[in-house]
């Protein structure tokens, strides 16, 4: 007599097991506890093999179908799971195979798939590697991961992924204004599939085939302000309305030409306004070394306007939404985008602004590197150029912001200053 849910219900516990035959080597076997339990009985190179199915389970109303593949999952079947299951163990026999031998196999084969996603191999990239990052470095890549890329391909193998998935991707962090985003998304993608190619989970790095569709708009990002934008740039931020704290951040990007991040997630300790110094920890810098600014007067002067505003909290720049923080990633290059300076500039150009006219006043290239804080593979120079210059590299500043504040006046006719020194 086949089985049903009633008999299998009804069935009386006894001071042994038992089994109760459905059809096709298919039973239920009772435990003197009570338990109900799947079996499979079947013969294999002349011996007979009782295998181990599952746990019985009546069929549940209302079961969502996640639900029912979470129960599954846990071995829990129902009688008509435990019959659709019996004909996959029956082809695993006909196969010559013992069904546990092949559940196993497939659970390792899941296992290793799974072990293989996209979601899975940037877990396991930002465990092994990111010991030496940054926390802010990190809860960013883990924030862009969440936020734009894992809901449409987190669960794809990283070897079946192309180009094709990732360039709408990036285009739709574009089409929300956040353009700097993309084009450093595109890094950390192409981070990842450079990892998943070395560990054997991946055959090629798709980001890298993306590098032409950014290009274009990354290059027209970082460009300088030439020498006659300056004074129209200005006079666009104090046209522009931005609140006081975004207004300083600017301007203080343009007088120490200090990278965007350092000075968002800088906190009050790191400065001291009575020696006009800014010490930057090696954690928080890209080279992982620390770092001094020399402040100019006129960033001391802002600073100090600055700390009326904020002083009594953590960060310089507190985020707007979540004072707990520090300022958002894009607010910046918001602002000067309104300003009208949208794929045209961004504040990460003030670097190269500076970079620039201080070589065109005869400025050390050392000493220019040196400020913008770029490796100098001589580590020994490196070490002692980070105190013994630093009195030459304040001289430089303070030039550099009072040549600032001449080009910042209408139609200024400013000519560059210091003098030539040799590279």
């Amino acid at each position: 007599m086949a089985l049903t849910d009633t008999r299998i219900r009804n069935a009386k516990p006894r001071a042994g097991r038992y089994r109760i035959v459905d059809a096709h080597g298919l039973s239920i076997e009772i435990t003197p506890s009570s338990g109900r339990y799947w079996r499979y009985r079947y013969r294999l190179d002349g011996k007979e093999n009782l295998f181990a199915g599952g746990e019985w389970c009546a069929a549940p109303n209302g079961e969502t179908p996640e639900a029912a593949q979470q129960r599954r999952k846990a071995g829990r079947l129902t009688l008509a799971e435990a019959r659709v299951a019996r004909e996959g163990w029956r082809a695993d026999v006909k196969a010559r195979q013992h069904p546990r031998v092949s559940r196993r196999a497939k659970a390792l084969t899941t296992a290793a798939s799974r072990a293989q996603t996209f979601d899975a191999v940037a877990a396991e990239y930002i465990e092994k590697k990111g010991g030496g990052w940054s926390d802010q470095n990190r809860k960013r890549l883990k924030r862009f991961l969440e936020r734009d890329i894992s809901p449409d391909i987190g669960a794809l193998p990283a070897r079946d992924i192309r180009a094709s998935h990732l360039l709408p991707l990036l285009r739709k962090i574009e089409e929300r204004g956040a353009a700097t985003m993309a084009i450093l998304g595109r890094g950390y993608l192409s981070q990842i599939f450079r990892y998943a190619i070395a560990t054997a989970k991946a055959d090629l790095d798709p980001a890298a085939d993306l590098k032409g569709a950014l290009e274009s708009h990354e290059r027209r990002h970082h460009q300088p302000l030439a020498r006659a934008d300056i004074a129209p740039f200005f006079k666009a931020l104090d046209d522009n309305g931005a609140n006081a704290e975004t207004a300083i951040a600017i301007r203080l990007l343009a007088y120490t030409f200090s990278r965007t991040i350092e000075l968002r997630c800088a906190p009050w300790t790191e400065f001291d306004l009575d020696h006009a110094e800014w010490r930057l920890p090696g954690e928080r810098m890209k080279m992982r070394r620390p770092h001094v600014v020399p402040l100019p007067k006129q960033a001391v002067a802002l600073l100090r306007s600055l700390k009326m505003l904020t002083g009594r909290q953590r960060w310089l720049f507190p985020n707007v939404r979540r004072p707990a923080t520090f300022m958002g990633a894009t607010t910046i290059n918001r602002v000067i985008e309104r300003m009208g300076y949208l794929d045209r500039f961004s504040a990460h150009g003030f670097r190269a602004t500076a970079s620039t006219m201080l070589h065109e006043a005869g400025f050390d290239t050392r000493l220019i590197e040196m400020q913008l804080a770029h490796s100098d593979k001589n580590k020994s120079r490196a070490s002692y150029d980070h105190s013994a210059r630093l009195a030459e590299r304040g001289q430089m500043m303070q030039s550099w912001a009072d040549m600032l504040d001449e080009m910042m006046k209408p139609k200024s006719n400013v000519l560059p200053i210091g003098r030539r020194r040799r590279a």
